[in-house]
């Protein structure tokens, strides 16, 4: 069976959800940051995290729009 590529509404939904991402990813980045600087190590496990979820959502992303006919 053919993979024909994302709809318009999984465009749409997606392109929703990764705004919604980006202002928690951008949140968490400066909550990190101040974590890191008043001397938390917890800080840079958060920020590897959100390292990691951005690269995972920007390879399926990628994935996703390889598929496009």
């Amino acid at each position: 069976m053919p993979h024909v590529g994302w709809s318009m509404e999984q465009r749409a939904v997606v392109k929703r959800y990764v705004q919604f991402a980006t202002f928690f990813a951008v949140a968490g980045a400066l909550f990190s940051a101040f974590l890191i600087i008043s001397g938390n190590a917890g800080g840079w496990a958060l920020l590897a995290l959100i390292a990691c979820i951005c690269l995972v959502g920007y390879f399926f992303i990628q994935k996703g729009r390889g598929a496009q006919p």
